[in-house]
């Protein structure tokens, strides 16, 4: 197959979607496909194009035997949703320009998020009248309701809905990454049997337990305590509040140290918390390369977040969650829904609702301190993740999809 895949994330961009994308096009290459990416100047989660690729309109690099085909997007680090829909905006004005200058595939895989992301590939895919795939990984403009931006009867978000289910109704096929996804959008548009529901998983020869962490923890000067660490962007879904009070509770046990490692939109909520004196135990590491997550698991003792109370939340998978399993590292999660069903499936962990401060303290207190305990969940995690999460697993599912939506195609 001649594979276009259209997304606003691709290495050497960070963040779970760029890890996802940039692992599944590598996994189809190698199965014999040709592979263009279609992608913005890196920029993620900073903000800002990379120094290297500052002053470009369009790049094209080889990644690999892969084509990967960098346009020029206006970056921005601000949370404001007026600016980041303007730099969503600006490529997908030059990613639909550039695309016309791309051979007609045989496929496009489109990434779903942001939208205009998605009308970008469908631009294409109408110009080049070749079927697209869908990649949902998020609900929009869902996730404006869940951050209060709007209500349901704004007219806004109604167009904004007529637009997302048209492109859901174009498709030749939809990959929805958990099963809430999968629901949520056959109530949209209707019973169909074009939607697969396939778990991202994780490379399990890159995440695994027993990988020495001691250069890691020396170079960031993290001594001998017990990890308890979130890794990650500091996405509007992730409740850092409570995360930060659960760390306070703990504030007694000079054997544990809180690591946060990551940034974004609720980079000021957390230096604001550290600067007040209270939370001694915490560790911030603002950023490190996704090269390095493997070791910073390694080191770590028990992994932990929380998610804000909104049902939307309730169907999220961090790719978190599936590199922490396939590590080997024990979870205490204050979320519900699908994540924390598969927490108590595997016995990776524990898991109380949402915003329960006390409880995902006492967690982490008993996966610190019962020895037996944190070991079984550890054990228990990263069986679960040979036999669920397998990355391979994931891109064999993937093209499967993209197979029979070229099919459907014809």
């Amino acid at each position: 197959m001649r594979i276009l895949l259209v997304t606003n994330y691709y290495e050497p961009d960070q963040g779970a979607a760029s890890v996802v994308l940039t692992r599944l096009t590598r996994k189809l290459q190698q199965r014999g496909h040709d592979i263009t990416v279609l992608t913005s100047l890196p920029n993620y989660p900073q903000g800002r194009i990379l120094d290297g690729y500052r002053g470009r309109l369009v790049l094209r690099e080889n990644r690999d035997g892969i084509r990967v085909i960098q346009t020029w997007l206006w970056a921005t680090p601000s949370p404001r949703i007026s600016r980041k829909f303007l730099s969503q905006i600006s490529f997908m004005l030059t990613a639909g320009l550039r695309g016309l200058g791309i051979p007609r595939p045989d496929v496009l895989l489109v990434e779903a998020q942001p939208i205009f992301t998605s009308l970008a590939g469908v631009f294409l895919s109408t110009l080049k009248a070749a079927p697209y795939v869908l990649d949902v990984r998020d609900l929009w403009p869902d996730h404006i309701l869940s951050v209060g931006a709007m209500t349901a009867d704004h007219p806004a978000y109604r167009a904004a809905r007529w637009t997302v289910d048209s492109t859901y109704r174009g498709a030749a096929g939809i990959i929805a990454v958990t099963p809430l996804l999968e629901r949520a959008i056959q109530g949209y548009i209707g019973p169909t049997d074009k939607i697969l529901q396939v778990y991202s998983g994780v490379d399990l020869t890159r995440f695994h337990p027993g990988i020495d962490a001691s250069a890691f923890r020396q170079k960031y000067s993290l001594g001998d305590n017990k990890l308890i660490s979130y890794i990650g962007t500091f996405g509007t879904a992730y409740d850092l509040g409570t995360m930060l009070k659960a760390a306070e509770r703990l504030a007694d046990r000079r054997d544990v140290t809180f690591l946060i490692l990551g940034t974004g939109s609720q980079k000021d909520l957390v230096q604001e918390r550290l600067a007040s004196g209270k939370l001694p135990n915490v560790r911030w590491v603002e950023w490190v390369d996704y090269s390095e997550i493997p070791q910073a698991l390694a080191a770590t003792h028990t992994t932990f977040w929380a998610l804000h109370n909104h049902p939307l939340h309730q169907g999220a998978i961090g790719t978190k969650l599936y590199e922490a399993m396939g590590s080997g590292v024990p979870v205490a999660g204050a979320l519900e829904g699908v994540a924390a069903q598969i927490i108590r499936d595997s016995g990776a962990g524990l898991t109380v609702p949402f915003e329960d401060t006390d409880g995902l303290a006492a967690a982490i207190r008993r996966l610190v301190d019962d020895a037996a305990f944190h070991s079984e969940c550890s054990r228990r995690a990263r069986a679960y993740a040979e036999q669920h999460f397998d990355a391979e697993q994931a891109a064999s599912k993937y093209e499967a999809a993209l197979l029979d939506a070229m099919r459907r195609g014809r």
